[in-house]
């Protein structure tokens, strides 16, 4: 927990104008080498950090320097911004911020916080919003002095070491089961015990029952409860609210998006009610190894403007099945745990980054 009295005095900070502690770096080299690092806007992650190939050369030619600040001023709500640990060139969306006052790491810290935000947000433009530099010159921040920034800075680098080192967990267990899946699914990779072949089978023969959900009982729906009414969502696993005494869909069972991001299927062994065209499909078969039989699967889908996968769609699925409900049984159960794996790491990111808005917003008040 951080001590209210020793690490942060608000009335020892002072307000300074942002041209007196900010400054954007407008170097430009005329030919970058090959092998220098590009970052553009679709490398910052929102919320901090970066992504893709830094390897692919652009036209760019501004240059940032290692302990910059990076900021995407296009469409500044997305929150994109990277504590630079290298030097290169970068887009003419991205802001590259330095100071000669301020600690870099402290910056870095400052940026993320409501104080520059609503600063940045002040935009230029509607379809494509951008940040104005004449805007954050002539704002008022709160600069604690050298000790306490370099506090900060180190406190916010701590955090998101610990919310880096948690996202790669997360990217090599979600790498782990893409290469498990492909190799079972394959049959490069079997139980020992099994050796049966696998016969392919339309999903429409070896279903109970595919139905889509209706419409949503706003009267009967709950914040809270004991029988879940899905729609097609991907977030809160697909919940919207809860009816009290209602189900329709007896659990295990598979829901499949019909709607949205289609496609996407999910093992369900409560009972529950899918709404808004949500497709599921009761079997005997084993509902975690469905789950992923159909997650593998890609099909046409019909689309009038909008993406949707129906009920004649996904019946003409044709799926892998192993010769024995165990070998499914053994192949669900394993991701199962992966995925409860994957939940619980997932789960810690959004914690810390929780913790972090938390403090950005005790701190920078």
């Amino acid at each position: 927990m951080v001590e209210q009295d020793r690490c942060h005095d608000i009335n020892a900070w002072e307000q300074r104008k942002g041209a007196e502690v900010i400054c954007v770096r407008r170097d430009t080299i005329a030919n970058p080498p090959k092998d220098i690092v590009d970052v553009e806007l679709e490398n910052l992650i929102e919320g901090g950090g970066l992504q893709g190939d830094l390897s692919l050369r652009t036209a760019s030619t501004s240059v940032f320097h290692e302990h910059d600040t990076l900021f995407g001023r296009l469409r500044p709500y997305l929150r994109k911004f990277w504590f630079a640990n290298t030097s290169g060139v970068k887009s003419g969306e991205i802001w590259s911020l330095y100071s000669s006052t301020l600690k870099p790491e402290f910056l870095y810290a400052l940026t993320q916080s409501a104080q520059f935000l609503n600063q940045a947000l002040q935009t230029a433009g509607t379809k494509m919003p951008r940040a104005e530099w004449k805007t954050i010159v002539e704002a008022y921040f709160a600069v604690p002095q050298a000790e306490e920034q370099e506090k900060i800075g180190i406190l916010f680098q701590k955090l998101e070491q610990l919310i880096d080192a948690e996202k790669r967990k997360l990217h090599l267990l979600q790498e782990r089961k893409r290469s498990l899946l492909k190799g079972i699914f394959n049959r490069t990779i079997r139980f020992e015990g099994f050796t049966g072949v696998w016969k392919q089978q339309k999903l429409k023969d070896e279903a109970i029952s595919i139905s889509a959900g209706g419409d949503i009982d706003r009267e009967k729906l709950l914040p809270s409860g004991r029988y879940p009414v899905i729609g097609n969502a991907l977030s809160n696993n697909g919940i919207i609210g809860y009816y009290a005494n209602d189900y329709e869909v007896k659990g295990p069972a598979v829901t499949v998006t019909g709607r949205g991001e289609v496609g996407v299927a999910k093992a369900r062994e409560m009972n529950f009610t899918p709404v808004v065209r949500l497709l599921a499909i009761k079997s005997l078969h084993d509902s975690h190894f469905l789950e992923c039989a159909i997650n593998l699967h890609r099909a046409p889908l019909e689309s009038t403007g909008v993406p949707q996968l129906t009920i004649p769609i996904i019946s003409n699925y044709k799926l892998l099945f192993p010769p024995t409900l165990m070998e499914e049984m053994s192949i669900g159960l394993l991701f199962k745990h992966i995925d409860s794996l994957i939940a619980a790491v997932f789960l810690k990111i959004e914690l810390l980054n929780l913790k972090k808005q938390s403090l950005l917003q005790q701190m920078f008040v």
